[in-house]
């Protein structure tokens, strides 16, 4: 069953989801959840995934405070209540 998980969208994607700070998403993983965010908000997706749809090294997403590759990857399971986070590498200087 897809369970709804609560995910944060950092300021500069917030355009696409009409400046909430919290979407809920559906998915039973961390790629589920994010290919609902895609469909929910357009545009989100380009955001997110490079042209391969692999999440780029400048985009970091958490669940539980805990980033993805120290867990499963795309392919981590989530459960009821947890939250995800999108955050984009900030460049500057």
């Amino acid at each position: 069953m897809l369970m709804p998980v609560s995910v944060y969208i950092p300021t500069p994607f917030r355009r696409l989801t009409g400046n909430r700070t919290h979407v809920e998403a559906r998915g039973t993983t961390v790629a589920e959840v994010l290919d609902d965010l895609d469909a929910r908000f357009p545009g989100m997706g380009s955001l997110i995934f490079d042209a391969d749809r692999q999440i780029p090294a400048h985009v970091n997403i958490y669940v539980n405070n805990r980033e993805i590759h120290s867990l499963n990857g795309p392919a981590t399971t989530l459960a009821d209540g947890d939250e995800l986070a999108v955050i984009p590498a900030i460049a500057g200087g």
